[in-house]
């Protein structure tokens, strides 16, 4: 099945309107099975904050149901909120923990805190024993220095166990530092804290790995993993060699073509200027479209995107609306309503998110709101 979201030409196989962004739920669900498969045998939740990585909440959640999916992380109230409208029963934890006075609307709607202090597991505590014993996370600090109890905490919660009465511990968990690089000594560290903080606390199930993590092996699995990055075809370890299958094409039309002569310069500031006679390729797409104006400013020929295939490297600025390509090497001249794609099967997002200095995860969750979106697959 194909879904098509804003206005397609005829067939959908290129538009001269707005830049075209395909999403193959099947592949999608087959990165799923993939890293449930690699988790050793642990429950494996998925990740889907920020609109599931800006492909679409509402798409990405079914086909994830239907891979097996029970557990799901978001970051905020309101995301886990729109995700219980999708699934009435699946467990839904929030990373960024309890807002002061949200606990009734958290209970009421079923999602679980992740509590990242002693305040916010006191003022659970509180609302529980007025209700239920309702379920929260636990979420341990191991190093990272973002979000959680830090060891002084834990030895307070570990000194008085009646902080635990009254309310459910479901899940004690952390988040790795430096998954994206296996041989960080970070790793191995953040995986000792982690044992440590689970032996102060009461038994319940655990939560380490990200995508990356799972990548490392059974030691960082432990009861349950979180799949972000992995799922929407991204590589948790900045290489496109170890990503999965591809999940994600962005596609932009020429919009028109124009020669140069030596000398002649291109966008913003005149930053690429012609050392010989070249066509380049103006494109429907910019950073109005979540595409970095980083990606624009780094050496000629170094960014570089595809047509039928073949590399071509972007020239000049990112501007708004548009984004320029040398077409010159072309065997075949590329014309207005071409399709250039800016990353997909021929031009992976890991190895467009390396030339530009930047993460997958970022491309995924800056694209906006002006394409053609088409899901495909289950």
């Amino acid at each position: 099945m194909i879904i098509y979201l804003s206005a397609m030409t005829k067939g959908g196989a290129r538009s001269t309107r707005a830049a075209q962004l395909t999403v193959d739920l099947g592949a999608l669900g087959e990165n799923y099975q993939t890293m449930r498969d690699k988790s050793a045998g642990a429950e494996t939740a998925a990740v889907v904050k920020a609109d599931a990585y800006g492909l679409g909440l509402a798409h990405v959640v079914p086909e994830l149901l239907n891979a097996g999916t029970r557990v799901f992380f978001v970051a905020q109230e309101e995301e886990g909120h729109a995700l219980r409208a999708l699934t009435p029963d699946a467990d839904i934890y929030v990373l960024n923990g309890l807002p002061p006075g949200a606990a009734a609307d958290f209970a009421a709607a079923a999602l679980r805190p992740c509590l990242i202090s002693l305040d916010q597991i006191s003022e659970w505590q509180t609302f529980c024993r007025t209700t239920q014993a309702h379920p929260a996370c636990v979420f341990v600090d191991t190093g990272f220095n973002r979000l959680g109890l830090d060891e002084t905490d834990l030895l307070a919660l570990h000194a008085d166990p009646t902080h635990f009465d009254g309310w459910t511990l479901a899940l004690i968990a952390s988040h790795l530092a430096c998954a994206d690089n296996p041989e960080h000594p970070m790793n191995r560290a953040q995986l000792e804290k982690f044992r440590y903080a689970r032996d102060l606390l009461p038994p319940a199930p655990a939560s380490l790995a990200n995508s990356g993590g799972v990548l490392m092996g059974a030691d960082f699995c432990f009861d349950m993993t979180r799949i972000g990055i992995s799922l929407y075809g991204g590589s948790p370890h900045a290489n496109h060699t170890t990503a999965l299958s591809c999940v994600v094409r962005l596609d932009a039309p020429i919009l028109q073509t124009r020669t140069l002569g030596e000398g002649d310069t291109v966008g913003y500031g005149a930053t690429f200027t012609a050392a010989h006679d070249m066509t380049i390729g103006i494109v429907g797409l910019g950073y109005g479209d979540g595409v970095l104006r980083s990606l624009g400013s780094r050496d000629a020929g170094l960014v570089r995107v595809a047509i039928d295939g073949h590399d071509v490297p972007i020239v000049g600025r990112v501007s708004m609306d548009t984004l320029a390509v040398d077409l010159t090497d072309l065997d075949e001249m590329a014309s207005p309503g071409d399709m250039v794609e800016i990353f997909g099967p021929n031009n992976p997002i890991d190895r467009l998110a390396t030339q530009g200095q930047t993460l997958s995860y970022e491309l995924l969750t800056g694209l906006g709101g002006r394409y053609n979106r088409i899901y495909t697959g289950n």
